[in-house]
């Protein structure tokens, strides 16, 4: 992520890029989610704690019905306002949105309100040379349009107002991410043979 986009990038990426960063950033996400599962599967596992947890759905270290079974360090680390604020606010929703949803996605790039007026008026020529069968002068409208605007540095799940979409910028939040990880795991190696 960091070498094909790195936060420095001044120019937007190129279609293959991007798409390949987008790639990349939902396989992050995936892994990010699957830790804590692995975590969670783990320790009931370690335990043999499938029945006293009400099945195989259940197991999953944001649940109360795993969570009342770890060590007292993890129960109070995984419900500090911290923790339960990243889960429900962000990774149960972008979670959900890539498994079920629209995928995260990076927008190709940002425009100002007047390059956006500019990109829409080429936009409807477009579409005119497209009804007129003129494919030269397509392609040269194309490499208009690609011109505008600059790196997008934000991901997001939905095109749709109603979701309550907020863009997320890419690099900080995988370091932050990376971070809650390396935190967690840490405290999680050190405690998991304990039970509550």
């Amino acid at each position: 992520m960091f070498d094909h986009f790195p936060p420095s990038a001044e120019a937007k990426l190129d279609r293959e890029t991007l798409i390949d960063v987008q790639i990349n950033l939902q396989a992050f996400f995936i892994n990010l989610i699957g830790v804590f599962d692995n975590w969670a599967w783990s320790f009931v596992h370690l335990h043999q704690l499938e029945a006293d947890v009400g099945g195989r759905l259940n197991v999953d270290m944001f649940k109360s019905r795993t969570q009342r079974l770890l060590p007292q360090a993890l129960q109070e680390h995984l419900s500090s306002e911290t923790m339960t604020r990243w889960h429900s606010e962000y990774l149960k929703n972008y979670r959900d949105a890539l498994a079920h949803r629209i995928p995260l996605y990076i927008p190709p790039a940002t425009l100002t309100p007047t390059e956006q007026e500019r990109y829409n008026a080429l936009e409807a020529r477009r579409i005119g040379l497209i009804q007129q069968h003129q494919w030269q002068q397509l392609g040269e409208m194309i490499a208009e349009q690609d011109a505008i605007g600059r790196p997008c540095f934000a991901f997001l799940h939905s095109f749709s107002e109603d979701e309550a979409l907020r863009p997320i910028l890419i690099h900080p939040q995988m370091l932050s991410d990376a971070s809650t990880v390396v935190e967690f795991g840490n405290l999680f190696l050190a405690h998991w043979r304990e039970r509550a």
